[in-house]
């Protein structure tokens, strides 16, 4: 797996979570070890980004889907050059 920045991670955090996750899937699904999703997930939550349902799956807040669409047309990043490779 190629090195990832922070802005990547919490990217792929936030779009896998749109529907709702449970925390070993969403490891899974981005490539987290434990240590990273106990690092990420609950910096995501605090920035109310990310938030955990009655199911207990995290899901993307109204907020996050508003950070991800922001993020897609930031050009200093060139997300959507990236989405469209993947």
């Amino acid at each position: 797996m190629v090195n990832r920045d922070r802005h990547e991670i919490t990217f792929e955090i936030l779009s896998k979570s749109i529907s709702g996750k449970r925390r070993t899937e969403l490891m899974r699904e981005v490539g987290l070890s434990f240590s990273q999703s106990s690092k990420y997930l609950p910096e995501l939550t605090k920035k109310e980004l990310l938030e955990m349902d009655k199911r207990g799956c995290y899901q993307t807040t109204k907020k996050g889907v508003e950070f991800l669409e922001k993020c897609k047309v930031c050009p200093l990043f060139g997300w959507e050059k990236r989405l469209k490779h993947k």
